[in-house]
């Protein structure tokens, strides 16, 4: 709870502390971000109302009933941290620079270096994101499924990701299964980090393991699919 309020004090602090500092343009800006987040997932969560019923039918549409699906839910690769630093800093200065070459045209190079290095971190988390998950034969957002015997990976193309972000998921169907691990033979551990929570998993016969990142927020419209699949799996939430 504590990591909690740690990260919603950094959404409402940051904006605040830019702009104590003199910095108004830049706490503008950080403020619109953040209620430009805040309003994809209001409207996310207004255009998937039962997502938990929406996630089984769909992955009982690949897989069948036999044996039955008791669960399922969006996930995403959990992030190569290392990779993932060096693409937004990497981009986040390309996009500082070109930024404010724009717009010094315009007599306004702080304001473009500041929305250039915005534009470059988004590129940068989304480029790292995926490759991260072409690297482990999977998609920056997949399907996972629990069944009695199985936990299953399955495709999950969005047609309007926009940096990880869709406002709906009734357009996505899957269409094939990409990883598969035994039931028996996978232990199943969930860490939390703040509104996150990373599920890991490893068969103890083969050694393949995976870990995923998904949504711990009770805001978030797959906090209660989540909280089914690490019920299905027997993991503390």
């Amino acid at each position: 709870m504590a990591k909690v309020f740690l990260v919603l004090g950094f959404f409402v602090g940051t904006p605040i502390f830019l702009y104590s500092g003199g910095d108004h343009g830049g706490a503008f800006l950080t403020g619109a971000i953040f209620l430009g987040l805040l309003a994809l997932v209001a409207i996310r969560k207004w255009a998937n109302p039962n997502l938990t019923v929406e996630y089984l039918e769909k992955a009982r549409a690949v897989l069948g009933n036999d044996p039955e699906v008791m669960a399922a839910v969006v996930m995403a690769p959990k992030d190569a941290t290392g990779a993932l630093i060096w693409s937004i800093l990497k981009r986040s200065l390309g996009g500082e620079i070109m930024g404010a070459v724009t717009g010094s045209a315009v007599g306004a190079a702080g304001v473009g270096a500041e929305i250039g290095g915005t534009l470059g971190m988004l590129s940068g988390m989304h480029a790292a994101r995926a490759e991260n998950a072409k690297a482990q034969g999977l998609l920056p957002v997949v399907l996972v499924a629990v069944t009695a015997t199985s936990i299953a990976v399955l495709d999950w193309e969005r047609p309007d990701q926009v940096f990880y972000v869709a406002t709906s998921e009734t357009s996505i169907t899957p269409t094939r299964v990409l990883v598969t691990l035994d039931r028996a033979t996978t232990v199943a551990t969930l860490k939390r980090n703040g509104l996150t929570g990373h599920l890991y998993l490893g068969d103890t016969t083969t050694g393949k393991s995976i870990a995923f990142q998904g949504a711990m927020s009770p805001v978030s419209p797959d906090f209660k699919p989540m909280r089914a699949v690490l019920a299905a799996l027997n993991v503390k939430a």
